[in-house]
C-alpha cells in the first residue's frame, strides 16, 4: 500500500500539473508521513502552481504542527522522486487503487468496532452501505483518432537471444512477462544464466537470485562465457584455461549485469526495477517466484497470486521485460510432457504470463548422473506468436545450453 501512495506522490512531485486531475485527498492516505507530504505539496501547488523543495522548507513546513522536521521530510521527498517512474497514463489507475484500499481499510475499522461491541449490527450495515456508495470521479481516458492511429502502428520491439529457433518461435517482446518452468533439478537457473550472459551485451539486466550462492552463480556465468568446465575455475589445468577464465571474468564484469542475492519482496523488486529502467529497457530475471517474501497472514495461494499480478503490472508500468522462474508441481508425471496447468501453487502464473516456456527431460532420473542432457523446450502459452517445441543440449560441466 505504501508503494501506491509513494507512486502517487512521485507523480505529483515530478509533474505538479497532475494536481488538476487529482480527486483523492490526504484523508485517503494511510501512512501518516505520506499524508503529511501530500498536504504539504498540495498547499504549495495551490499557492504557486508549482513544487519547489526549497520553498517547501522555508515557507511551508512551519505552517503545520508536525513531528516531521525538514531533515526527514526533504530526503524522503527526494527519495520518492528518484524512485518513481513517471507514467501519466497510469496516474488515474493509482488513484483508484488508493481509494479502493482506503475503502477496504474503513470497512475493516467498522467491522472491528462491531466485534468489540462499540457499534451494533444496524450501525455496521449502515456504515458499510455508506462506504460502498462512495466513489471518485475520474475523467475517461479517451483517445482521439490520431492517438489511436499512432498507438496501433507503433511496433513492439522483440527480445532476441542466441537460441535462434526458440527466440523466433517465442517472439518475446518488450514489457512481456515470461515464465520459465520445469521440475526440480532440470536446469532452470542454468538456462536463465545463459540468457543473462547473452542479453546483457545489449540490455541492462537485473538478476534477483534467491536460489543459489552468489559465488556459484558467478562461477556458472564464467563457465558459460569461457566454455571451461566449472571444476577448473579455481585450479586451471593449462595456461589456455587460465587465460580463458581471466578473459571471461573481464567479459562478465563489462556486461550490463546487476545481481541481487539477498531475499526480496515485490516492493524491493519494484524499487530496483524502477530506478534501473530509467536508464533504458531492462531485462529482469527473478529466480524464483516461490522465494519472494510475502505477507504472513495470507495463504500461499493468495500470496503468490498477488505477487504474480504485481509483477505483471511492473512489466507494464516500467520499461522492462520480466523473466520469472517457476517450479512445476511435484505430482506431475516426469515422463509426460509438462502442461502449463502444472505450474506450481497459483493459476495466476498461467493467466498473467504472456509467454510460458516449459523445460522437459523425459529421462530425467536416468540422466541425473550424465554430464550432457537433452532438454526439450515447449512453448505452452504465447500471446505474441505460436506454440511449439525445440530441443537443446545442456552441458552441466560448463552450464551451457547449445
Amino acid at each position: 500500500m505504501n508503494d501506491v501512495e509513494e507512486t502517487i506522490l512521485g507523480h505529483l512531485l515530478l509533474k505538479p500539473n497532475l494536481f488538476k486531475r487529482t480527486v483523492i485527498s490526504d484523508n485517503h492516505f494511510l501512512n501518516e508521513q505520506n499524508k503529511f507530504i501530500f498536504k504539504l505539496i498540495k498547499k504549495q501547488y495551490d499557492d504557486i502552481q508549482s513544487i519547489d523543495l526549497i520553498g517547501i522548507t522555508t515557507n511551508y513546513l512551519n505552517e503545520f504542527n508536525t513531528k516531521n522536521p525538514a531533515n526527514i521530510i526533504i530526503p524522503k521527498i527526494s527519495e520518492i522522486m528518484d524512485q518513481v517512474l513517471l507514467q501519466e497514463n497510469h496516474y488515474d489507475y493509482y488513484q483508484e487503487l488508493l481509494f479502493d484500499k482506503y475503502i477496504d481499510n474503513e470497512m475493516m475499522k467498522s467491522i472491528n468496532k462491531f466485534k468489540s461491541q462499540q457499534i451494533n449490527k444496524e450501525t455496521l450495515l449502515q456504515e458499510i452501505h455508506n462506504l460502498e456508495s462512495q466513489s471518485i470521479k475520474l475523467e475517461d481516458n479517451k483517445l482521439n483518432s490520431n492517438e489511436i492511429f499512432q498507438l496501433i502502428n507503433s511496433k513492439n520491439r522483440n527480445i532476441n537471444f542466441r537460441f535462434n529457433k526458440l527466440s523466433e518461435t517465442a517472439n518475446i517482446q518488450e514489457h512481456d512477462l515470461v515464465i520459465i518452468a520445469a521440475r526440480t533439478g532440470l536446469g532452470k537457473s542454468g538456462f536463465c544464466l545463459n540468457l543473462l550472459e547473452d542479453l546483457s551485451d545489449r540490455y541492462n539486466c537485473l538478476y534477483f537470485n534467491m536460489e543459489i550462492a552468489e559465488k556459484q552463480l558467478y562461477q556458472r556465468l564464467v563457465s558459460i562465457n569461457s566454455k571451461i568446465d566449472m571444476k577448473y575455475l579455481d585450479n586451471p589445468a593449462t595456461d589456455y584455461q587460465k587465460d580463458a577464465i581471466k578473459k571471461a571474468c573481464e567479459s562478465i564484469a563489462s556486461k550490463k549485469i546487476k545481481i541481487y542475492s539477498q531475499g526480496q519482496t515485490v516492493a524491493t523488486i519494484r524499487k530496483k526495477i524502477t530506478k534501473e529502467s530509467k536508464q533504458g529497457h531492462t531485462i529482469v530475471f527473478i529466480d524464483h517466484v516461490g522465494l519472494i517474501k510475502s505477507k504472513k497472514d495470507s495463504s500461499l495461494y493468495e500470496n503468490l497470486t498477488e505477487i504474480v499480478k504485481e509483477l505483471r503490472q511492473i512489466s507494464l508500468d516500467c520499461d522492462c521485460t520480466i523473466i520469472l522462474v517457476s517450479q512445476l508441481n511435484r505430482s506431475a508425471d516426469n515422463k509426460q510432457l509438462p502442461k502449463i496447468s502444472e505450474l506450481k501453487d497459483t493459476g495466476e502464473l498461467e493467466q498473467s504470463a504472456t509467454t510460458v516456456i516449459l523445460m522437459h527431460d523425459e529421462n530425467q532420473e536416468k540422466n541425473m548422473s550424465k554430464d550432457k542432457v537433452p532438454i526439450t523446450f515447449l512453448i505452452g502459452k504465447n500471446r505474441n506468436g505460436s506454440l511449439g517445441m525445440t530441443h537443446y543440449q545442456y552441458n552441466k560441466l560448463n552450464q551451457r545450453f547449445e
